[in-house]
């Protein structure tokens, strides 16, 4: 072999080595649990190219077993996520961010103590991690225990300033708290920090409803939706923006129309389709959407009355409940839609006593008080 061909023959090598290895950072790269959540399917593949080379390190092999998790558990596979994240945790029991992974992957099997097990341990071992201060946050909000959710959503923010979603969970937190200036402040930073949070949009959009401003919150949802076209919820609650504001029935009809399609479970989407289909004037579905819903849990009996099956009193006794709580937002929802109900049967008088009675005992929160206000002022 001459000399010449020798060289143009290793040159080629190089050429190869080099792409194979461009390929390799490439695949590290989409592996990563950053970027666009629909990206989910090509960020599974990169994980898997990485794994089957038999020469990466032991670090690199922790960190795309663990990332994997991560993609699986938005993908909604809690099962692929947790084998993924034990098999991480085997390679390395010391690697935080798989114990992050594998507590939201308990989340989504319903395992809440498995989970803030899970974020305890992630902070135990890296105490600097903003990622899992949110974690276990959420794990005390969800367990009632509020003042260590703040805790610890306020040493999130301590720790990466620039983490956006710790300003989002605390805007969350206050929100349910009913500081609306609080939830707005942070969910404002949330957003600035990452325009494309959709979830932050459509919270801030809570919160400008629940605040009487229809118009920001029409905005807000609709920001939310473009991010995400599929978020049932954000149709759901532009709709009723809709309705209240009353001159854009059309409009709340087909967001009604849109939440049912995407959620074909949710009550809620299915009664709100009802009252703008009737208020246009349109032919009733409930018939046929109520024939997905389940039959035995609240706001069933709601569905029954405007099926004609159940009368208002009926409907109301229904919603009493022993638990307090539970048995003054459920009347309060009886109220509201039975005070609909009587409108649509022409007792107007009787439908300004019944939003009445919604909005001054409503519970904060309920998308019910607002819309009783809006009713009795229009309809007065």
């Amino acid at each position: 072999m001459r000399f010449t061909e020798l060289l143009a023959g290793l040159a080629t090598l190089l050429v190869i080595s080099s792409q194979n290895r461009a390929d390799s950072q490439n695949d590290l790269d989409q592996c990563k649990l950053v970027g666009e959540t629909n990206k989910a399917d090509q960020s599974i593949t990169a994980c898997d190219q990485v794994l089957l080379d038999p020469n990466i390190t032991r670090r690199i092999r922790v960190t795309a077993l663990s990332n994997r998790c991560g993609w699986w558990w938005i993908k909604q596979d809690p099962d692929r996520a947790l084998s993924d994240c034990n098999a991480a945790i085997r390679v390395d029991p010391t690697y935080a961010l798989a114990y992050v992974n594998r507590a939201n992957a308990y989340l989504g099997k319903g395992d809440s103590e498995q989970a803030f097990a899970n974020f305890d341990e992630a902070i135990r071992l890296d105490p600097k991690s903003a990622w899992a201060y949110v974690g276990r946050g959420n794990s005390h909000k969800n367990n009632g225990d509020l003042d260590h959710a703040l805790a610890d959503f306020n040493e999130s923010i301590r720790l990466d300033p620039y983490y956006a979603p710790a300003y989002f969970h605390r805007g969350y937190l206050y929100r349910n708290k009913g500081n609306f200036d609080g939830a707005l402040a942070d969910l404002n930073e949330s957003i600035r920090l990452d325009p494309n949070y959709a979830l932050a949009y459509f919270n801030r959009g809570c919160v400008g409803y629940t605040m009487g401003n229809n118009a920001v919150a029409i905005d807000d949802f609709t920001k939310s939706i473009r991010l995400d076209p599929n978020y049932a919820l954000a149709y759901f609650s532009r709709g009723v923006a809709y309705f209240v504001i009353g001159a854009h029935l059309a409009d709340a009809e087909a967001d009604f129309r849109k939440a049912n399609e995407l959620n074909p479970k949710d009550a809620y989407a299915a009664l709100w389709l009802d009252l703008a289909e009737r208020r246009n004037n349109v032919p009733s579905h409930l018939a046929q959407t109520a024939k997905h819903l389940d039959m035995t849990a609240w706001p069933a009996p709601l569905i029954r009355q405007f099926l004609g099956e159940l009368s208002p009193a009926e409907a109301l006794v229904a919603g009493e409940r022993a638990d307090p709580k539970t048995n003054l937002a459920e009347v309060c929802e009886a109220n509201f839609y039975s005070g609909e109900w009587a409108l649509l049967n022409g007792r107007k008088q009787e439908a300004l006593r019944l939003w009445k009675l919604a909005a001054n005992d409503c519970p904060p929160g309920l998308i019910e008080i607002n819309a009783a206000i809006v009713e009795l002022i229009i309809k007065r």
